[in-house]
């Protein structure tokens, strides 16, 4: 019981998290909010930015993880996103904003996103862990539905730098309880160190490294084209139907519904996982996305719309969780949290970077024929090396 208590906290420890500095962009980004001050450009370069900051850190994180456990990890981040969004709030000129997204937003997402979850499932769980990485992405997957909400009504009630401060007041309030009082480290005995220096934790990261093998980088490669060509579509998808001529209201309206279909999947696959190859499961996914991807090219109809969101939807959600359910199969141990770090720390510029390349060629080409194309290629390049990756040994 104690252990599922743990999954719950963890949970609305990334719910906040992720609510409070990334969703919360999409409002903050708006009119009537820091878009009234800063440029959109730089707003979403600072975004970016602190995206690539949180994958360059991952490694640092899961091995800090590993060796001691994850609630210093979530002490950490939500100490620096009060203080980034505090920060955020008082920004006056550009260069502010993007130092503030560079050296406290983003070492907060590293530390209160879900990787240090992944790795607390994976010390407490040797059965089930797929059903506790499903239960812990249905409720950290309710983070939009909560937060975009609540920051408009801050924005509108108190302004959007007021809303900035009280969100960094909400990851405070909400994550520090939590982690002292629910969150119990449980490093494995083997990476477990008691004095921390340097020059160990150093060790101790590189060690993580040596413990890579042909299924580690066959992984890697399948999500990083997968992650690539999924995040392009995500984030281009209304601006794609409404260049297909779909009215912009009726877009928006029909794309919200894929956050709600997304919430079985959340769950299911990676419980499913835990009796079924994750790598089969995952290589599914990415063919499902490439399929809802072709549905939607060319189209003029808007049932192909209705089947893109269906597809689409239905195994979106599932795709982050099914990378740690297929890691904690082939790595579960003492070195999880490190490779999971290292594979993240890979993974940064491929959701950072599918979007930027998608949004390049539309501007290039006029159209986004070509690069919906593309995105829809990766997906289907990432099932190869996934289904590979069943087939490989883990280290031992």
């Amino acid at each position: 019981m104690r252990r599922w208590l743990l999954v719950v906290a963890l949970a609305l420890m990334v719910n906040v998290g992720y609510g409070a500095i990334f969703y919360s962009f999409s409002v903050l980004i708006g009119d009537g909010a820091a878009a009234g001050e800063f440029s959109r450009t730089v707003l979403s370069a600072s975004l970016g930015l602190g995206l690539i900051v949180s994958g360059m850190l991952a490694l640092v994180v899961g091995t800090v993880c590993d060796v001691l456990g994850p609630k210093r990890v979530f002490l950490a981040g939500a100490a620096l996103g009060f203080a980034g969004l505090a920060a955020f709030s008082r920004a006056e000129a550009e260069w502010q904003v993007i130092a503030v997204w560079a050296l406290l937003l983003g070492p907060a997402m590293a530390c209160a996103f879900y990787e240090p979850a992944y790795v607390a499932i994976d010390q407490w769980f040797t059965e089930n862990k797929g059903r506790a990485i499903g239960l812990l992405t249905v409720v950290a997957g309710l983070s939009s539905a909560i937060f975009i909400p609540l920051t408009q009504w801050l924005v509108d009630g108190f302004g959007w730098r007021g809303a900035a401060l009280t969100l960094g007041g909400v990851m405070l309030c909400v994550i520090v309880p939590l982690a002292l009082f629910l969150v119990r480290d449980r490093p494995r005995e083997g990476a477990r160190l008691r004095e921390v220096d340097f020059k160990a934790a150093y060790a101790a990261m590189l060690a993580g490294v040596r413990h890579t093998n042909r299924a580690f980088w066959l992984v890697t490669a399948a999500f990083f084209l997968g992650l690539s060509g999924t995040f392009g579509m995500l984030f281009h998808q209304v601006a794609h139907m409404q260049d297909l001529g779909f009215p912009a209201g009726q877009v928006a309206s029909v794309v919200g519904v894929i956050g709600i279909i997304s919430l079985p999947a959340r769950f299911l696959l990676p419980a499913l996982g835990d009796k079924v190859s994750p790598s089969l499961l995952a290589a599914l996914v990415f063919a499902l996305l490439a399929v809802s991807g072709t549905v939607l090219i060319g189209a003029e109809e808007w049932w192909r719309i209705y089947l893109y969101v269906a597809l689409f939807g239905v195994v979106f959600g599932s795709v982050l969780p099914m990378r740690a359910v297929a890691m904690s199969r082939l790595f579960s141990g003492e070195a999880y949290g490190r490779l999971m770090g290292l594979q993240q720390t890979m993974m940064a510029p491929a959701m950072a970077g599918g979007p930027f390349l998608v949004g390049a060629l539309r501007d290039t080409t006029g159209s986004y024929a070509f690069p919906w194309i593309g995105a829809v290629a990766l997906l289907a390049l990432a099932i190869a090396p996934m289904l590979a990756s069943g087939k490989a040994h883990p280290p031992r």
